[in-house]
């Protein structure tokens, strides 16, 4: 593409898209999507810190040999259990990892607050985990990033020592997905001392525990942010909810009967409330894909031990290949979310890091960087729990009729996984997210979207100094997938406009081409970066699975969204409508891309059995 210009000169903007810089992309939202490999790098857990091990080997202590002796206990409610170990925890400073110093926590980075949450949770006790990530993230980041010197003074030391627990309060009747939707309200009373908020809070967890609720009501119309706690009068608990899972977790209706305020609990300012219910989601979603991951590994874990013991035609189960498949299977899920976890949080520090603490504005930079990792957050969630509902459920197949019954493990862990897909924003809100975020930063032109969409048009697979490396066709593969992706929204924004947005028929599939690519991206920089040894060559068997399974994922989704689309393409011919819908290439197809699965698979199971456990951990 050329365009004449004055002094005769011609530019080729196919050469402008060479000069971009894709190393500083790192630290950036959604630089995946554009990032060339040979230009990518990702943090993982391989790349510890010392004060990170420390932080990691403390938890998983704690975890193994405090908490998972007693996990049985929490297979009802046990307030009097949860409020001990709770403020044990705090006092270890596991609650306050990453909130200030001067209001008793530690200040130190995202990924270490996550790392807690990944280690914890091999203890097996998933209503406790509920309960701390409740309170640790959605119950206190508001007052972190958005409130008051007093506030903050207030609430914080007690939050972060476990000596108050704290909860968070925004789904309603008839506002749950839709949050800002919610019939709450608020008012100021005439002597202006009080805001008086009448309204109804559903599904609360910590509810009948908790000191201290983040909460929100409109307030003329518009939705503002409330710090509620016990000296409110008019606020009014539930009665415990008998839920099919994580029955060991406080959850209840709240009931606002013109509970009394105080006007310095407004947190933010009037119309603000959207803003905080929001941004502070996000970071519960890679927390949760933190625990998800490490649910997946305790949950194969488990099965393997019961398995051992499982004997059927006079052999264990574990010498049948359909249980060998399973366990694989679990190992390649676990890993990708593993993997996407640390890549997210490695990005998030890696921008915040270079902010000053002293600057007046510090706390709204990080909620901009935070946001700005939409998608990724999103993909934290909807990955991690969809591995963890695939583990969970192989995991109650492999244990048999034992897996029905509740004196063996694996049911309530069952039950206790069904809620993951659910709060934190649906598996499908967070999909439409993932989507959407995509659309808005290709519009608002964020990243260069565009430019790599142009560049890409008549070269699939561009040059990524593949040619001698020991995984050349993967990386083309991935490539040609990353290109793929573009290529897939170019065509769905040219006929859809910005009204892509309301189409989630396309959608849905578009979101999980993204997931995909951001598997096989990450995946590969995380093996690319580590040492040559065991650690790695057990890494590869794993990497080229992925890659293979997500690049067919890939294709299904494409060919599902061209034979939706095909009629509105104004294609030249029958020909070229067939090439369209099946997604084919002349240059994927030159790679003659195919993976024998069956053989990685029977490795990394092998593995799996000499190790005894998931071996990928570090």
């Amino acid at each position: 593409m050329e365009v004449d210009i004055k002094d005769s000169k011609k530019i080729d903007f196919s050469n402008l898209v060479d000069l971009i810089n894709f190393d500083t992309f790192y630290g950036r939202g959604g630089s995946f999507l554009i990032t060339p490999l040979h230009q990518s790098k990702v943090f993982s857990k391989e790349m510890f810190s010392e004060d990170q091990k420390m932080f990691a080997n403390a938890a998983l202590e704690y975890a193994e040999t405090r908490l998972k002796p007693v996990k049985d206990e929490f297979k009802t409610l046990n307030k009097d259990l949860t409020l001990e170990l709770f403020k044990e925890i705090g006092e270890m400073g596991f609650l306050g990892v990453d909130m200030p110093e001067e209001y008793g926590g530690s200040d130190l980075d995202k990924t270490t607050a996550a790392l807690v949450v990944d280690y914890l949770a091999f203890s097996e006790c998933g209503s406790l985990l509920v309960t701390l990530g409740a309170h640790s993230g959605i119950g206190t980041l508001p007052i972190v990033w958005y409130g008051t010197k007093e506030q903050k003074e207030k609430y914080l030391p007690k939050i972060a020592s476990g000596e108050w627990m704290s909860s968070y309060a925004l789904t309603e009747p008839n506002a749950g997905s839709d949050a800002m939707n919610g019939e709450t309200t608020a008012y100021l009373n005439d002597e202006k001392t009080h805001y008086i908020l009448n309204g109804q809070k559903i599904y609360i967890t910590n509810g009948s525990w908790a000191n201290v609720c983040i909460t929100f009501a409109k307030v003329d119309g518009k939705m503002t942010g409330f710090i509620l706690d016990k000296e409110c009068e008019g606020w009014v608990i539930g009665a415990e909810e008998k839920k099919m899972g994580i029955k060991g977790s406080s959850t209840t209706t709240m009931f606002y009967e013109n509970c009394k305020v105080p006007v310095e609990n407004m947190l933010g300012t009037i119309g603000e409330g959207g803003h905080i219910a929001f941004n502070v989601l996000y970071a519960g979603r890679w927390k949760l894909g933190f625990s998800s991951a490490a649910g997946c590994m305790s949950s194969m874990n488990g099965a393997y031990k019961f398995a051992l013991e499982r004997k059927q035609f006079s052999r264990s189960i574990t010498k049948f290949d359909m249980i060998k498949r399973k366990f694989a299977n679990m190992v390649i899920k676990a890993w990708e979310s593993d993997t996407l976890n640390y890549a997210t949080t490695g990005s998030i520090d890696h921008s915040i890091e270079k902010l000053d603490k002293t600057d007046h504005d510090y706390y709204v930079k990080v909620q901009k960087i935070i946001e700005d990792h939409a998608i990724e957050a999103s993909i934290c969630k909807v990955l991690g729990s969809d591995a963890l509902a695939y583990c969970v459920d192989e995991s109650v197949q492999i244990f048999g009729g034992a897996g029905f019954i509740e004196e063996y493990s694996a049911a309530g862990v069952y039950r206790d996984e069904r809620i993951n897909r659910i709060f934190e924003g649906t598996n499908e809100i967070n999909r439409l997210l993932v989507a959407g975020t995509f659309l808005k930063k290709a519009i608002l032109e964020e990243i260069p979207i565009r430019d790599v969409i142009f560049k890409r048009e008549e070269n699939m697979i561009p040059d990524v100094n593949q040619s001698g490396h020991e995984l050349e066709i993967e990386m083309s593969v991935i490539e040609y997938c990353r290109s793929l992706t573009l290529k897939t929204l170019d065509n769905l924004i040219n006929i859809y406009g910005q009204d892509l947005k309301n189409k989630q028929w396309v959608l849905e599939p578009l979101a999980d081409v993204v997931i995909s690519l951001s598997v096989m991206h990450n995946g590969f920089c995380r093996y690319n970066q580590l040492e040559s040894g065991g650690h790695k060559e057990k890494t590869l068997t794993v990497l080229k699975v992925s890659i293979s399974e997500h690049y067919n994922k890939m294709i299904k989704n494409v060919k599902e969204i061209n034979c939706h689309i095909m009629s509105k393409m104004n294609l030249e011919d029958d020909n070229k409508n067939n090439d369209f819908c099946m997604s084919n290439d002349s240059s994927i197809l030159a790679l003659n891309y195919c993976v024998n699965t069956i053989a990685l698979k029977k490795e990394i199971c092998d593995e799996f059995y000499k190790n005894g456990k998931y071996y990928l951990n570090v």
